[in-house]
């Protein structure tokens, strides 16, 4: 049996299709949903071969909802159901198993899954398109070659990585946001060759298209590349979810591919907020991780993590008196006091105050 969910915000829509599907034996409709935001939180938690999406809904438009779908089940058959045929050719462009219009019957739906039983489902081959932004910006071949990308100037460079950090944008946004000194025309002229410079670079080096276009709107299709970023974004979520028993396999996996600040050096302004979230998140990690290894006593995995907070954020005091407390508990005593001098220097510079007093009282204490 598929797998299947509906989504579409008229109730008498979903109850017509549902029953159609129920009754053709093929079919297991997992979920009907008036809410395309409840669809995708179900279908992050839940095995799915097909999807029925109306294209007209107020949260999220079906070919927004669609893309979200194959982030999750990227081998997902989708099919669109809706009120007007004007959507048809856009809907198979974005890779659409079929289109079907309303009202729906029993006869064209059936004709859908024949094609799906025709066409059994096969998982997209790995992208071979990289993308780094921790520590600035990389892009390369993902193969054995692994050659590097050049684009053509500094704008396409920023365009890209733009994109990749809003997702799906409008076109309006993108031009305040690079080209906001220019007239309108200019501005849209300029964005859309910076566009083509960007697929131009991307085909020489024979891969696959991943920037798309939908009426005002321009976004990256994730399956065509990897990208640290999105990696560390899933892995915080999995984290935040996940049990204690996963917890420190997934931060090491996440401290592998923070490997500097995003988009570190490229001195973009709309940056600047969403890097500095990305490090505070990244702290939370070390944080939780240095804390589970510290109640299990696991001192030197704990002090690798406190360590590595003090590199982004030395001021930290809570994490410094931990910090100091641990080189003191593996006999590393010339170190405790060296860094509690540093961090006393430090603190005078920077804020004009002393050391929490628990942290010379702890040196204090061990050294008599």
């Amino acid at each position: 049996m598929l797998r299947a969910i509906i989504v579409d915000d008229e109730p008498l829509s979903v109850k017509r299709l549902n029953r159609i599907l129920s009754e053709s034996g093929t079919v297991d409709v997992n979920g009907t949903f008036l809410s395309p935001l409840d669809a995708c939180e179900f279908a992050g938690e839940h095995p799915l071969d097909i999807a029925f999406l109306d294209i007209s809904m107020p949260e999220i438009d079906g070919m927004s909802l669609s893309e979200k779908l194959r982030e999750l089940h990227p081998a997902m058959h989708i099919v669109f159901v809706t009120g007007y045929d004007e959507y048809a050719v856009q809907a198979f462009e974005l890779n659409a198993l079929d289109y079907v219009m309303k009202p729906v019957t029993a006869e064209r739906v059936a004709r859908t899954l024949d094609r799906i039983q025709s066409r059994p489902v096969a998982a997209f081959p790995e992208p071979l398109f990289a993308v780094r932004v921790f520590d600035g910006l990389r892009l390369f071949r993902q193969d054995e070659e692994r050659i590097l990308l050049k684009l053509r100037s500094p704008k396409t460079e920023e365009l890209l990585a733009f994109l990749i950090y809003r997702g799906k944008v409008s076109r309006e946004e993108i031009i305040d946001t690079l080209w906001s000194g220019l007239e309108p025309e200019k501005a849209h002229k300029n964005l859309n060759s910076t566009l083509y410079y960007i697929r131009k670079a991307i085909s020489e080096a024979r891969l696959d298209n991943l920037i798309k276009t939908y009426r005002k709107e321009i976004w990256i299709e994730e399956k065509h590349m990897t990208c640290d970023l999105y990696r560390f974004n899933r892995l915080v979520k999995q984290i935040r979810q996940s049990q204690e028993a996963s917890v420190l396999r997934l931060i090491e996996q996440a401290e592998e591919l923070y490997t500097g600040p995003f988009l570190n050096g490229k001195g973009y302004e709309w940056a600047d907020a969403y890097g500095r979230q990305l490090e505070r998140e990244f702290i939370q990690l070390l944080e939780l991780a240095g804390k589970i290894h510290l109640e299990r006593e696991e001192r030197k995995p704990a002090l690798h993590y406190f360590e590595a907070i003090l590199k982004l954020d030395p001021l930290r005091e809570d994490i410094s008196l931990e910090a100091v407390r641990l080189y003191i508990a593996i006999g590393r005593m010339n170190e405790a006091i060296r860094y509690y001098h540093d961090l006393e220097q430090l603190l005078q510079q920077e804020l004009g105050t002393q050391p929490d007093p628990r942290i010379e009282e702890a040196i204090r204490i061990a050294t008599r």
